[in-house]
């Protein structure tokens, strides 16, 4: 049987109860061990406890950390406490896994890459972020794809989400709408487009960006007192790449019945890539429900054409299982990496300071 490795699971929430913990309890055969778990409230802790069958629960993170019998966390907290809580796990000597939303500012994720990478080389600690899960499927046949240039040259890029969310002005404040969890610069999915599409279409150079606010007051719980909503409805960035190519993104979700698609449009020929992660009124559908559709044409094509997805390229969410590979030297970073989190972030607070200042701005070059 496998090395054994307890996990630590700090914060919680529904995507964590849904995918992340059932999955690391489907490892109990490699040896995995989920042995703490920490959540923001006694009763919230106390319940997924029970539901998984953890022994150890508490609302204190720094418990979690201090377990001589917890070799790997996952933090699956909102971004706000991404950056003291990553830190602390490193400082504790614990391999980390973190949501895909590194942190609230670019600088925060700095600091974060920085102390990853003085763990790796000190103390030969692992770090990972996980992948988004729309696009998931098609990702590797996708990159195999533009890879063997099906599309050629790259001229543009059209990404775009439509999700009801927050279509109705009477609705009160959402967690994602709420500036406190998940900062000024993480509105709605545009940072998860941004990791699906940057190992497609490579680095950006400049973003040119618009948010509004279609509903700016809204009350903060129902029957509550009403609060400025801290968030945009929507987001539209326009991103020159270093490649040359144009890649423009539209994150809506003040809207019904609209499409999450990427589209490819090259010298060559065209990719159109359709995820049906969401139903239409916004709820997630889990892969086993997920009827992703690729479709393409080169030129002398007459229309585009469904490109069924080949077996070996079929890929699935199995972001735990590859942490824990990584872990123990059996495979390379499977998932973003923390130089990743930094460009995304990067991109991210590009974006929001194109739409307070209104003109182009530059990205870092790594």
């Amino acid at each position: 049987m496998a090395e054994r490795l307890g996990i630590g699971v700090i914060g919680a929430g529904n995507y964590s109860q849904s995918v992340l913990l059932p999955n690391f309890k489907g490892l109990a055969d490699q040896g995995v061990e989920i042995v703490s778990i920490c959540n923001r409230t006694p009763e919230s802790t106390r319940k997924v406890a029970a539901a998984f069958a953890i022994p150890h629960a508490t609302t204190d993170y720094r418990e979690v950390l201090a377990r001589s019998d917890v070799d790997a966390v996952f933090i699956g907290t909102p971004p706000y406490a991404h950056r003291e809580t990553v830190l602390a796990a490193l400082d504790a000597g614990k391999h980390v896994l973190c949501q895909t939303r590194m942190a609230e500012s670019a600088q925060q994720a700095r600091d974060m890459h920085e102390r990853a990478v003085r763990a790796a080389r000190e103390q030969g600690l692992k770090t990972m972020l996980c992948r988004p899960d729309s696009f998931l499927k098609g990702d590797r046949f996708i990159r195999h794809l533009l890879a063997s240039g099906y599309v050629g040259r790259i001229h543009q890029v059209l990404a775009t989400r439509v999700l009801p969310n927050f279509a109705a002005s009477t609705a009160p404040l959402q967690r994602r709408q709420n500036i406190k969890y998940f900062g000024a610069i993480n509105p709605m999915h545009i940072g998860f487009y941004w990791d699906i599409m940057h190992p497609w279409v490579g680095d950006a150079r400049r973003v040119l960006a618009q948010a509004h606010t279609f509903t700016t007051e809204r009350e903060e719980t129902p029957g509550g007192p009403r609060v400025k909503v801290g968030l945009p409805d929507t987001v539209t960035a326009v991103a020159e790449m270093e490649s040359g190519a144009i890649v423009n993104q539209t994150q809506l979700w003040a809207g019904h019945f609209g499409p999450s698609r990427i589209e490819i449009y090259g010298e060559k020929g065209t990719l159109v890539y359709i995820s049906r992660i969401y139903d239409p009124r916004g709820e997630r559908m889990y892969d086993e429900r997920q009827q992703d559709e690729i479709l393409g044409a080169q030129v002398g094509e007459g229309s585009l054409k469904t490109l069924p997805i080949p077996p070996e390229y079929d890929d699935e969410w199995r972001v735990e299982e590859d942490f824990v590979r990584y872990v123990r030297g059996e495979v390379p970073a499977m998932g973003p990496t923390f130089l990743d989190g930094v460009k995304n972030m990067e991109y991210l607070e590009a974006v929001y300071t194109s739409t307070v200042e209104g003109r182009w701005v530059d990205l870092p070059r790594h």
